[in-house]
């Protein structure tokens, strides 16, 4: 018996695509192989149309489907991410479409990175909200037309690199265009599905926990076989830590010129290019918007970079691949009809390196996925949590890009010295905490007990108890200990 998913109602699925043919049959076969995509189930499907003007049809297309492993069903929290991934294709992309329409865009600069939706739904029953075992996205089967992806394990050369960057950038600059155009189309179409996601939220507490002893004990490990890099793991493991409080935050959001459609993991896997005839890469498909959310583009930019781009090609080329893709953001912004006040090469920089200390955590996490070993992991009977922290599930490629990152991070000071940060940071911060504990140590029962609140209900002695005093002398005591009181 076949362990293939099937694609239940395709003539369904397919209704706006059939122009009142029916489906006359359907192949179904896994499109990848164990460890090529983990946050869902991609199938190659061959459908066989019934005649239109004498003739039969066939259509090549894939099936996305969710995952059939449970934990990774709980990581990717499903019913958020399968519908951003959904609206992407069927209510944000026909606004870029029709933007670059109305200004009039040459064909050579348009937009042109999104694979063609013939339909998608996130469960048979139209009345049912959630996300079940029968919602899929499908999308055109472009290896027909000679689209491939690359070699993860290798990453891309120059010319991959910046065509792909090019295409990243209009991308990104399509949403911006779209907001300065039309702020309130905006929301509506684009931002109000860019829901942002913590990946370890699926998880209980007590496996998030366990998840990230493991990973800081293995982290810690690995950098013991890289002796240049091994004397910096407490900075590090700090910086990561900063990184994720960052990531489970929810709320937390910064005004940003360069905010946009943040692809949020752009790799290798997700990008698939064609060649023209003297075998050059011409075109570029993006795809996998599951983690889609409204943040930076710097982010993108950073990750691209160092996950799916060659090591030495990397080294030579950073700073001339931020200017190349900030070139053609520019451009396409102009293509597109917006202003280019707001968005300098000086001001890019800027954002680049306030976003890149908060990226080492999503970056570092990947490479050890991008990397692992994909023979090992299709030997493997079952995928759990443990198999990400096997040392013997890397090789050499995976220590030599850690070592690249962490030695790249510390040469463009973006690795947080913590401690030397709290001490700058700590004398200036003594006001507001000694405010705070002001209003956080007033008595509530002598409060309740007041007519009328005044600004000088807080500077009455009688409204404080000893507990306030007790803490003001600990935090005095603190500062002086720790030489945060300026002399």
């Amino acid at each position: 018996m076949s362990n293939t998913p099937e694609v239940r109602d395709l003539e369904g699925l397919l209704s706006t695509k059939l122009n009142g043919r029916k489906v006359i049959e359907c192949t179904t076969r896994h499109l990848t192989a164990v460890g090529d995509n983990y946050g869902s189930t991609m199938l190659a499907l061959d459908v066989k149309l019934s005649p239109a003007d004498g003739e039969e049809e066939f259509l090549q297309l894939v099936a996305k489907m969710c995952p059939t492993n449970q934990m990774l069903l709980e990581i990717f929290q499903v019913n958020i991410t399968f519908t951003k991934e959904m609206a992407i294709y069927m209510v944000s992309v026909p606004e870029f479409l029709r933007l670059q329409q109305d200004e009039g865009c040459p064909d050579d600069e348009k937009l042109d990175v999104f694979i063609e939706c013939y339909g998608s739904r996130t469960s048979l029953s139209p009345t049912e909200a959630s996300v079940d075992a029968d919602a899929v996205i499908l999308l055109e089967n472009i290896k027909i037309k000679g689209y491939t992806v690359g070699d993860r394990a290798k990453g891309f050369d120059l010319e991959h690199t910046e065509l792909i960057l090019r295409n990243v950038a209009k991308f990104h600059a399509a949403p911006i265009a779209l907001r300065h155009k039309d702020a309130q189309l905006f929301d509506q179409k684009v931002r109000a599905h860019l829901k942002k996601i913590d990946i370890d939220e699926g998880l209980t507490s007590e496996a998030a926990a366990e998840m990230k002893k493991k990973q800081f004990q293995a982290f810690e490990n690995e950098l013991k076989s890289i002796p240049e890099v091994l004397s910096l793991y407490d900075i590090i493991a700090r910086q990561l830590e900063m990184c994720q409080e960052r990531q489970r935050d929810l709320n937390f959001y910064e005004e940003n010129t360069f905010n946009t459609i943040c692809h949020n993991d752009l790799w290798v896997n997700n990008v698939m290019i064609a060649y023209d005839a003297a075998g050059k890469p011409s075109r570029v498909k993006i795809f996998d918007f599951q983690l889609i959310m409204y943040a930076s583009m710097s982010l993108d930019v950073l990750f691209f970079l160092f996950t799916s781009v060659q090591n030495d090609i990397l080294l030579e080329n950073f700073d001339n691949f931020l200017k190349f893709y900030f070139d053609e953001f520019c451009k396409s912004l102009k293509f597109f009809g917006c202003p280019l006040d707001d968005f300098t090469w000086e001001k890019f920089n800027e954002d680049i390196n306030k976003q890149a200390p908060y990226e080492l955590y999503h970056i570092t996490s990947m490479i050890k996925i991008l990397l692992i070993d994909k023979q090992k992991m299709a030997e493997k009977e079952e995928i759990t949590d443990d198999t990400f922290y096997d040392a013997e599930m890397v090789g050499p490629n995976y220590y030599e890009k850690l070592k690249l990152i962490i030695l790249e991070y510390k040469k463009r000071n973006w690795l947080i010295e913590f401690n030397e940060d709290i001490n700058k940071q700590a004398p200036y911060e003594l006001y507001h905490i000694t405010s705070m504990i002001k209003i956080l140590l007033i008595d509530k029962q002598k409060m309740a007990e007041k007519e009328e609140i005044t600004d000088d209900t807080f500077y009455d002695a009688e409204m404080v108890g000893p507990n306030y005093y007790e803490k003001l002398k600990l935090i005095i005591l603190e500062y002086k200990k720790r030489n945060w009181l300026i002399e």
